[in-house]
């Protein structure tokens, strides 16, 4: 359940990746400000997907907390997509700036401007989320592993507490005389 909620954190960040090259494109100012409002909700689709996984790592957790390594990945999540949404907000700030200009050459000098932002700063941001989320999803398996193989050792120890319970019962009823009435 964690693993597929980090695959939405990871599809939602493609989608407003997506968004905002959309934006870079728009034709129109109309065009631009209707895909640039439409950013929140996708980052709000981002934050939805991080809680999600948090409260499945809650619920699958026998103390209903993660574990250390996963609030550290996850921490590290949480700092590079930060860093990564403030770097698209000032392309799309440029890209605003871009629709306000006086001139056509500002304009164009404001889109290239936002195009190689979008590309350099943000998109090596973008790889940082991207990098931090594998690692997450590692963890993640890791701790899966060893959840396992806890629970595979309590089950051989309680199949075994089983059997012999079940043999000394058994020697009980064999050694012991019956006492028949009558």
């Amino acid at each position: 359940m964690a693993a597929a909620d980090l695959g939405h954190v990871n599809g939602e960040l493609i989608r407003y990746r997506t968004t905002v090259l959309r934006a870079i494109e728009a034709e129109t100012k109309a065009d631009f400000v209707r895909i640039a409002a439409s950013l929140p909700n996708v980052h709000s689709r981002i934050d939805k997907a991080i809680q999600r996984f948090v409260d499945a790592t809650n619920d699958a957790s026998p103390g209903k907390n993660m574990d250390a390594r996963e609030l550290e990945e996850l921490k590290n999540v949480q700092q590079r997509l930060t860093a990564y949404i403030d770097s698209s907000h000032y392309t799309i700030e440029l890209l605003k700036n871009r629709w306000e200009a006086k001139s056509a050459n500002e304009a164009s000098r404001l889109r290239k401007a936002a195009e190689e932002h979008a590309a350099k700063d943000a998109g090596r941001k973008l790889i940082g989320v991207t990098l931090e989320l594998d690692r997450l999803l590692e963890v993640v398996a890791e701790i899966a592993g060893e959840v396992r193989k806890e629970a595979d050792v309590s089950l051989r120890i309680a199949t075994m507490e089983f059997m012999v319970t079940s043999v000394l019962l058994a020697a009980l009823v064999l050694i012991l005389p019956v006492r028949r009435s009558g």
